[in-house]
């Protein structure tokens, strides 16, 4: 993903050599990089390990990383990076892992220096050789790499590789400190000329303090044995990585005052999103009128308009609207403009937001950098609704979940006599609510007179981001291709399912899930739900329910919890008990499991019970999780909901005959 500000990274280094005294633009790279003669040791043995790093798949003995800004010898600023790693491989995994490496080459980078090697436990040392190296794209071709293979390496090699790279410099970044495994050793350096002030926040952690060595400005952080990275069910583990933080906070030609806040990006986006140009305008104008928009309630319709007809491309270029007009197509940063100015000559009163995926990284709003800037959303203050201009899939008032539960910056254009500016705030962009997202099952299961087979009627319903993983795209699906579809999400319930009857409800292009759910209607039979054990049978009502999560980790758990969503699950189960029959153990239908207890009720719920009424059963379940966020302290009272739905799944009712 191009965020919206390495879209104009240009634009922004254009003015960053008017911040550098002389002294600095005077400098060339080669002689000034600190660590341009770093290499790493011709001829060693392999490195001792511990018992403990033995029995790891793989283990990053030794993580150096340095990135410095220096102007060039043509006078422009560069960043240069130098990344030096020492990996043992102790099993097939961690050779499966390790044996190529991955060197990013993208945003016009270029690498200056490249060697690799490994090091047997016999301490034979074997280069790798310059035919073993080939570059590789992504399928969309927006990121390069370098990928070089590693050969001869076996249990107990190191694998050892240094390179360099220059590429443009950002004024922000972030460097990842823990991997998914276990690091003895990892020095981090960020070099700066003197008269810039990177500021460089660490997370867990605080900001790091800088040194001024040779009229350079030193950030260093080094940690020994930070621990592999393990992935837990319910948890962003990837957000919560250890890592930094850097922006770029003071010039000493600008004194004291800070740079790139929060009201200089709130400015900055007003000018890139809110200016057009008078052919612009005109090309907005005419597709006004080829719209044909209703005066009342026109966003909805502008919105499907735009989503169904335009197409969404990864395009670094500036989003020129009359291009985009005319070619139906534009960028994430070009629809948000397309959007902008609509909505500008409609009157239809709006914030602009932008924000970031908490799954990636939480939104800081006590640290000003811009990273978190990555995705524009727009925010109506009359309705509390939202939209997000740059994906088709979601339709107003959702957006994708991932951006919600989260902070952004909010963008209010105002009117200052004859002047209009923009002002901005850090504000809280909230998530729908459990009800507002249902996964709800309606069942009723029907016993041949003999016993050998089931007839099960099931409605199900998905609504808000439960219908956001099928609604958006049923339509694009060929329709004879789509029967197989519902198939698979109804023989989740009824693995064996033979279909009778098989209809869905608002599968159409551009509905809101919050008002139109998608419906599955359904009609089967089975013969797996009854098994006969002697004069007994066995109904396996749980397995109606579908699979379930389930959490039996025995590991200390490492993070909060953090769920995608808000969600409920609402079913009913009826069934008639056999003439001549009865359920010996209804009892094991009842469950009553719950967490974090308020006065509206408990955060998280799992409840089944049972109503019996002459030889008809009714089993009601809810299950809900009214809150993203869960503290790791209290972990097991959220477990024990989850796996409360995990145990009904295996609940088995055993019919006998009466007397």
């Amino acid at each position: 993903m191009i965020t919206l500000f390495k879209r104009y990274t240009p634009l922004l280094l254009a003015g960053l050599l008017l911040w550098l005294p002389a002294t600095v633009q005077a400098q060339t790279a080669p002689a000034a990089i600190t660590y341009a003669a770093y290499t790493w040791e011709a001829k060693r043995k392999p490195l001792t390990i511990t018992a403990a790093e033995s029995k790891q798949p793989a283990v990053v003995l030794h993580d150096f990383r340095a990135e410095e800004f220096a102007v060039d010898a043509r006078r422009e600023l560069k960043l240069y990076s130098v990344d030096h790693r020492i990996v043992r491989v102790n099993t097939s995994d961690g050779i499966e892992r390790f044996n190529k490496i991955y060197l990013p080459v993208q945003d016009g980078g270029r690498i200056l220096s490249l060697k690799a090697r490994t090091i047997s436990p016999r301490g034979e040392i074997v280069d790798v050789a310059e035919g073993n190296m080939k570059e590789l794209k992504d399928e969309d071709g927006s990121r390069g790499y370098k990928v070089f293979a590693v050969e001869g390496v076996e249990k107990g090699s190191e694998i050892e590789y240094l390179f360099t790279r220059e590429r443009a410099p950002s004024y922000f970044g972030r460097i990842y400190l823990q991997s998914e495994v276990l690091t003895r050793e990892i020095q981090v350096e960020l070099i700066t000329p003197e008269a810039l002030t990177f500021e460089v926040r660490r997370y867990p952690g605080g900001l790091l303090r800088d040194t001024v060595l040779n009229e350079k400005r030193v950030s260093r952080l080094t940690l020994r044995d930070v621990p592999a990275l393990r992935e837990e069910g319910f948890a962003n583990a990837q957000a919560q990585r250890q890592r930094l933080e850097y922006k770029f906070a003071y010039s000493s030609a600008r004194g004291r005052t800070r740079l790139f806040t929060w009201a200089d990006a709130s400015q900055f986006l007003y000018n890139r999103v809110y200016n057009w140009n008078k052919d612009e305008l005109k090309a907005v104008d005419k597709l006004l009128k080829q719209m044909n928009l209703p005066a009342t309630q026109p966003l909805p319709v502008l919105e499907n308009y735009l989503k169904t007809n335009f197409r969404l491309i990864e395009d670094g270029s500036e989003a020129n609207l009359t291009r985009v007009v005319t070619d139906r197509s534009a960028s994430e940063t070009g629809f948000a403009r397309l959007f902008a100015a609509l909505m500008n000559r409609l009157n239809i009163a709006h914030e602009l937001v932008l924000t970031n995926d908490r799954s990636e990284a939480p939104f800081d709003d006590t640290f000003d950098t811009w990273n978190y800037l990555d995705h524009p959303v727009f925010y109506f203050p009359s309705t509390k609704q939202w939209l997000a201009p740059g994906r088709p899939d979601y339709r107003l008032p959702l957006i994708p979940a991932e951006w919600t539960a989260n902070k952004g910056l909010f963008v209010r254009r105002v009117q200052l006599g004859s002047t209009e500016t923009a002002v901005g705030k850090i504000g809280e962009i909230p998530t729908l609510t459990a009800d507002q997202s249902p996964s709800d099952l309606n069942i009723a299961v029907q016993f041949a007179p003999n016993l050998d087979k089931s007839t099960v009627t099931i409605r199900e319903t998905l609504g808000g981001y439960h219908a956001q993983q099928i609604q958006p795209f049923f339509a694009q699906i060929p329709e004879d291709k789509r029967p197989e579809v519902l198939q698979g999400v109804i023989k989740s319930n009824v693995p064996d399912a033979a279909f009778q009857k098989l209809e869905s409800t608002n599968g159409e292009t551009g509905l809101n899930p919050l008002e139109k759910p998608f419906l599955i209607d359904a009609t089967v039979e089975s013969v797996a739900l009854l098994d006969r054990a002697g004069p007994k049978y066995l109904f396996k009502v749980g397995t109606l329910l579908g699979p379930q999560s389930e959490l039996y980790q025995a590991d200390e758990r490492q993070f909060d919890v953090e769920n995608d969503f808000n969600r409920r699950y609402n079913r009913t189960i009826t069934f008639e008990v056999p003439a001549g029959y009865q359920v010996r153990n209804l009892q094991d239908l009842n469950f009553d499991v719950q967490a974090g207890p308020t006065a509206a009720g408990p955060e998280y719920l799992f409840k089944s019970s049972y109503e019996q009424q002459g030889q008809k059963v009714t089993v009601t379940i809810r299950e809900y999780y009214r809150q993203i966020r869960w503290p790791k302290a209290d972990f097991e009272a959220f477990r024990g909901v989850v796996n409360a739905a995990a145990n009904f799944n295996k609940v088995v009712l055993v019919l006998e005959k009466k007397g």
